[in-house]
């Protein structure tokens, strides 16, 4: 595992497909089931793509720093790798979602706090004479309610980042075993053919998921 390069150019794309198939009793089940769900449960869909970029992306990047600056250690890394590199995948899917909520809930509440005391100056100020801390309450009334709303309703937004990460894996494993008992391909025939696959389950999977719904209203 520490030999892993995770590189994303087109001509490279054989060889992080091969990583993924080589744990592919992990990636598979992860894809199948954040592909099927993707905004089932926001918390479950945003752990199990911390735990799918934690094991493909973090661990190798860990891994090869500690080849290379903590040789000391790369002999327990190396005996315990599976071991090591779940519990990695389960420490950055957590920093993954707690990061992401935070930036999310951030974002909005600064957002509406000035939107809201904008309004607030723009429209009643005329009319009422109001203390600066009223200013101040409201734009934090504003912003935690904005916040809060953003938080709740970004399940959309997660469901399509973990949809195209999703459909690449899947492309990624079956375009892997295809190469590698039907036809061997070269890197860039291979990688095209990753990317078209994907980018059809992604749209597939987005037009059954909120085609479906945008038709049922």
């Amino acid at each position: 595992m520490s030999g892993t390069s995770v590189n994303f150019d087109i001509q490279n794309i054989k060889k992080l497909a091969e990583f993924f198939t080589s744990s592919w009793y992990l990636f598979l089940p992860l894809s199948v089931f954040v592909l099927i769900f993707p905004n089932l449960v926001e918390l479950v869909t945003l752990l199990a793509m911390g735990l799918i970029v934690g094991y493909g992306y973090v661990s190798p990047l860990i891994f090869n720093f500690v080849e290379k600056f903590l040789p000391q250690l790369s002999n327990s890394f190396q005996s315990n790798a599976l071991l090591y590199s779940i519990i990695i995948s389960v420490i950055f899917a957590v920093i993954f979602y707690s990061l992401y909520k935070s930036i999310i809930f951030l974002g909005s509440f600064i957002i509406s706090f000035l939107v809201g005391s904008f309004l607030i100056k723009s429209f009643l100020t005329p009319y009422l004479t109001l203390e600066w801390y009223v200013y101040v309450v409201i734009g934090l009334l504003a912003g935690l309610i904005g916040g809060l709303y953003a938080v709740r309703n970004s399940s959309k937004f997660v469901g399509l980042v973990s949809t195209a990460v999703c459909s690449f894996i899947l492309a990624s494993i079956a375009s892997s075993f295809f190469d590698k008992y039907v036809f061997a391909l070269n890197n860039i025939v291979f990688g095209w053919i990753v990317f078209v696959l994907s980018l059809f389950i992604f749209l597939v999977r987005i037009t059954k998921l909120w085609g479906v719904k945008e038709h049922g209203k």
